[in-house]
């Protein structure tokens, strides 16, 4: 869907940058050309791509049908996966339709495939947007693959009708790589090892523990569960080492090109055509390509040559964490890694290994730092030391898992693989779980924000200027780029520093509230909220105590009854830098008088709006999730009829009062 802005102002791009394109293509003018020649693509990019602002409407269907885009997801309780409405009913008749869906089916119902055509019961609902600040927005990270709703399905709700309308290659792939996960099963017979082998061989990580994942990112190692570039460079080097002398002859050449091109794209087969391999393999591709065709091998061109392909075909691939993530590591390790390996040269042939894997590890990390910080908050302390041995077990690793699977069929061979292949999983598993073990294994809390991010990598690329071109301007707009950004940081310092605000959080079926004052944050909930390193903490409130610059956190239940909680008949009391917060828990029989500031109704202590205004009147009353979703959707309702300025955490989202 696209709105008018981004059509005028695309067409108004690509008119001028072709137009000055054609002018100077004439005369020359290499950077003048090149930086045409990337307007042109920005505006040809922004036209492609679709608007995300906006939710399209779905109409008010009561069956439809759809079909299965990607083999489902196992998850705890359900299956999960992406859907096409190919046709819907309203208003008794059949419509024809083209949305994306996201569906989640209860585990006791059929698990569909690849392709399958779903006939489904009921309506879709839209993607709700984040409930609290600084919450991860799920529904902008579905809208840019073009979903904007979802549907959870009962076994009842749904019938395969039998048919099955995938594309023949992906069909293909899927299969393929469910016998790889079948025969991989098989062959490691420990669950966390499995796990781990499942996500670095075949890019799937649903079978992984979040702890699990928790250590990897702790270890700066969560690079190697998502199959990358990293991967594929391992094939790609022992490949070469196995046919360096084949490469001896012309011939010989031809015939290890085709073997390590067939075996790449094999290897991108095996897992699902999974997107991270796809811009691998093409990169790689275009890299290897540039011999035949008698072109000098450039790895720059290869990079962003294959970035600008996936973007031309998918303009939001940009948002894309794994693309950022996965370019910007690559951009270190070609343009960064070399100087820094020339710092220390050494004889000695394991020192000098070693230390080309240590420098790999930091140039990847240097790059990738600013958008893990912006993204996850957090920085591995302890990379360094964990990457070598993560480096050479996955080194190890890959290539047993791929014979492994080859000779899954061959009865003594396979049991032997399996079991190398899951000892080298489990030591992979033990470095990783150990260096997480270490004292401040990870620097949280950090953040930066969009414009932080740019300024760093600004820094970072004239630096690299410095050090290529030896000219000390390219020192001077490094420094003063480098006091821009200390002058965010001051200013951020500054303004947080003497932060005072109240937060009622939205938390499913919980109260929690936060009372915040410069760095400091007293945190009142339910007991269940409250347990150290919990999931709901994580997920609701952990992002935001970072992104305000939270250090210290005093946890406090609700149920218990010390300063500043005041227990009354009826609820608590909370008295906070002079303002007053009533947490209604119990119903009140008499009339009240503003004694609070706030008021917080919890606990469904109120079923009617009329008993509500006998005791309140018209105050402004804060209602959120701990109180029954019914009771909730009937109160709303009678507020907006009688227009009373009642706040409804769980319609509107968290409350914040700045003070």
């Amino acid at each position: 869907m696209f709105i008018i802005d981004q059509w005028l102002l695309g067409w108004v791009g690509f008119s001028v940058s072709t137009l000055l394109l054609l002018l100077l293509f004439r005369r020359g003018g290499r950077y003048g050309l090149g930086t045409l020649m990337l307007l042109l693509f920005f505006s040809l990019g922004w036209l492609r791509a679709p608007s995300t602002d906006t939710v399209p409407d779905m109409p008010q269907v009561t069956a439809y049908e759809a079909v299965v885009l990607a083999p489902p997801e196992t998850r705890a309780k359900s299956f999960k996966t992406e859907v096409e409405v190919r046709r819907g009913k309203w208003n008794g008749a059949w419509h024809p339709m083209q949305e994306k869906v996201l569906l989640y089916i209860d585990k006791n119902a059929v698990k569909p495939r690849y392709g399958d055509v779903l006939l489904i019961r009921g309506q879709p609902r839209p993607v709700d947007p984040p409930m609290n600040p600084a919450q991860f927005d799920y529904r902008t990270f579905l809208s840019r693959k073009q979903i904007y709703h979802q549907h959870y399905l009962k076994p009842t709700e749904f019938v395969l009708t039998g048919q099955s309308q995938g594309v023949w290659y992906k069909q293909w792939a899927y299969s393929v790589s469910e016998w790889s996960d079948a025969a991989l099963r098989r062959l490691v017979v420990l669950d966390r090892e499995y796990a781990v082998a499942k996500a670095m061989v075949l890019g799937l990580r649903d079978e992984m523990d979040s702890e699990l994942v928790q250590s990897y990112a702790a270890a700066g190692a969560v690079h190697v569960l998502s199959v990358s570039g990293f991967h594929i460079a391992i094939f790609i080097s022992l490949l070469t080492l196995l046919l360096k002398k084949a490469n001896k002859s012309r011939y010989g050449r031809g015939f290890s090109l085709v073997i390590i091109l067939l075996t790449m794209w094999f290897y991108a087969v095996l897992t699902g055509l999974s997107a991270p391999v796809i811009r691998s393999a093409l990169m790689f591709t275009i890299f290897l390509l540039a011999e035949p065709f008698q072109r000098k091998k450039n790895k720059a061109n290869a990079l962003f040559g294959s970035a600008l392909i996936l973007l031309a075909l998918d303009p939001l691939l940009l948002y894309s964490v794994s693309f950022q993530l996965s370019y910007a590591a690559l951009g270190g390790i070609l343009f960064i890694q070399p100087t820094l390996y020339q710092i220390i040269t050494g004889k000695n042939w394991l020192l000098d290994k070693a230390w080309e894997l240590t420098t790999v590890a930091i140039a990847a990390q240097l790059v990738t730092f600013p958008i893990a910080v912006y993204y996850f908050y957090q920085f591995p302390s302890y990379f360094l030391f964990a990457n070598p041995f993560v480096t050479l077990l996955s080194t190890a690793m890959l290539p047993v898992a791929i014979v492994a699977l080859t000779f899954s069929w061959v009865p003594f061979f396979a049991d032997v693989l399996g079991w190398l292949l899951t000892m080298i999983t489990w030591a992979l598993n033990k470095v990783v779980v150990w260096t997480d073990a270490l004292p401040f294994s990870k620097l949280e809390g950090l953040s930066l924000s969009v414009g932080e991010v740019g300024l760093i990598y600004g820094i970072m690329a004239l630096l690299l200027g410095l050090v290529y071109y030896r000219e000390i301007r390219w020192g001077w707009g490094a420094l003063l780029l480098s006091g821009m950004l200390c002058t965010l940081q001051l200013r951020e310092t500054q303004h947080f520093q003497h932060q005072k605000l109240v937060v009622v959080h939205a938390v499913s079926h919980q109260t929690a509230l936060s009372f915040i004052q410069g760095n400091n944050a007293l945190l009142l909930a339910d007991s269940a909220f409250l347990k150290p390193n919990g999931s709901p903490f994580n997920f609701f409130l952990k992002n935001f105590y970072a992104e305000r610059a939270i250090r210290y956190v005093h946890h406090n239940p609700i149920g218990r009854a010390m300063p500043p909680i005041k227990q009354l008949p009826f609820g608590k009391l909370i008295v906070w830098q002079g303002n007053r917060f009533l947490l209604v828990e119990q119903p009140i029989r008499q009339a009240m008088p503003p004694v609070a500031d706030y008021i917080v109704i919890r606990n469904s202590a109120f079923r009617t709006a009329a008993h509500l205004l006998t005791v309140f009147g018209t105050q402004k009353l804060i209602f959120d999730h701990s109180n029954k979703h019914y009771l909730l959707e009937t109160l709303q309702q009678e507020a907006e009829t009688l227009g009373l300025p009642w706040y409804f955490i769980p319609k509107k989202g968290a409350f914040l009062a700045f003070l």
